[in-house]
């Protein structure tokens, strides 16, 4: 029998908005410790993809405050190699990502001078025995290293990856802006009900009982969550990571930051004479894969004045909230589910935009 539950996604709802106190943005802090000595002053985590993060990005991204994590889609070890040291030269927060077939690699890493203390295992579909192996043997291997990895949508796939050994999971299947994997598959869920999902497992068991059996329940996640969760994918404003971050300790951004001035690629001017880069699905650099596509994104500037504006929205929405830090965020936000009317209602509209 088909019963399906309804899924939402960021333009699906609404944050209801409270009482505050907060007189000024400049008294919200963004800040985020992600476990493993690595805190973070802005959630923001750079997409591992071949024209998001390489060397460029990272070390500006780094100064922002937040994570980069560079893409495994280097023509070899010693260039992939070259960049990371680049890096960690000056910043010692600069992730690196690796398959499910890459043990070897990672050993040559982490065998470094100075290895790196944030890894990322990238799997499309992580609940899966490739994933898992790969995770339990890094985590088994060496423990101090800040070990993330997924995509997962559901709590049965954080419990894989957290049986595993990860430390951060990253929750997302076919939500970004160039994955085709929910048409080509058929499989995936939206992206605000499967960070829910995960976010609930990650809580305590009691704190689960009583998550869903008292209403207006004040979801403390201080030192009892298992794991901490990055939301990867289906973000383009800044109201969506404001959405984002009530199931998510970290936001990871591709579209929004490929086509900054700090991303790998030229720009290039479209038939409309309006400036672009190219933005391609790590998907779309396997011959043997369809889950993603090509395309062009809208040249945006420094990545700097992208991340600034991100953070005014993400601290105004946190006034709204009343909440001063990320984990006030998570403890008790409400959410109104929104029709199509209230969605064109929720944007300019009945004006002619300059």
């Amino acid at each position: 029998m088909l019963h399906p539950r309804i899924g939402y996604t960021f333009d699906d709802v609404l944050l209801v908005p409270k009482y505050s106190e907060i007189k000024n943005r400049k008294d919200v802090n963004t800040s985020v410790d992600l476990g493993k000595g690595i805190t973070l002053e802005i959630p923001i985590v750079s997409a591992n993809m071949k024209n998001v993060t390489e060397l460029t990005m990272a070390k500006k991204l780094s100064t922002l405050g937040g994570l980069p994590i560079l893409h495994r889609f280097y023509d070899s070890i010693q260039e992939y190699i070259n960049d990371y040291h680049k890096a960690s030269y000056a910043f010692d927060k600069i992730g690196v990502s690796f398959g499910i077939n890459n043990v070897e690699v990672i050993d040559v890493f982490m065998n470094l001078k100075d290895p790196p203390k944030v890894i990322c295992v990238d799997v499309a579909h992580g609940d899966s025995k490739g994933c898992a192996q790969t995770t339990e043997y890094i985590a088994k291997k060496y423990p101090e290293v800040l070990l993330i990895s997924g995509n997962v949508a559901t709590k049965a796939g954080a419990r894989t990856l957290y049986n595993a050994g990860a430390n951060v999971i990253k929750v997302g299947i076919g939500p970004g802006s160039l994955c085709t994997t929910r048409l080509e598959t058929g499989n995936g869920v939206p992206q605000l009900t499967a960070l829910s999902d995960v976010y609930e497992y990650s809580l305590a068991p009691q704190q689960q009982d009583l998550l869903r059996g008292t209403e207006g329940y004040l979801r403390n996640d201080g030192p009892n969550r298992k794991f901490k969760i990055i939301a990867d994918g289906g973000i383009n404003k800044a109201g969506d990571i404001v959405k984002a971050l009530c199931f998510s300790d970290a936001v990871m951004l591709g579209n929004l930051l490929a086509g900054t001035d700090e991303a790998p690629g030229h720009v290039i001017k479209g038939l409309d004479d309006k400036l672009y880069k190219e933005y391609v699905g790590s998907s779309t650099h396997k011959q043997d894969h369809i889950e993603g596509v090509s395309a062009l994104v809208p040249y945006r500037g420094p990545v700097t004045n992208v991340i600034v504006k991100l953070m005014q929205g993400l601290k105004s929405g946190m006034s709204y909230q009343n909440c001063t830090s990320l984990e006030e965020l998570r403890e008790d936000p409400e959410f109104v589910s929104i029709s199509n009317a209230g969605l064109i209602e929720s944007k300019p509209h009945s004006v002619l935009l300059k």
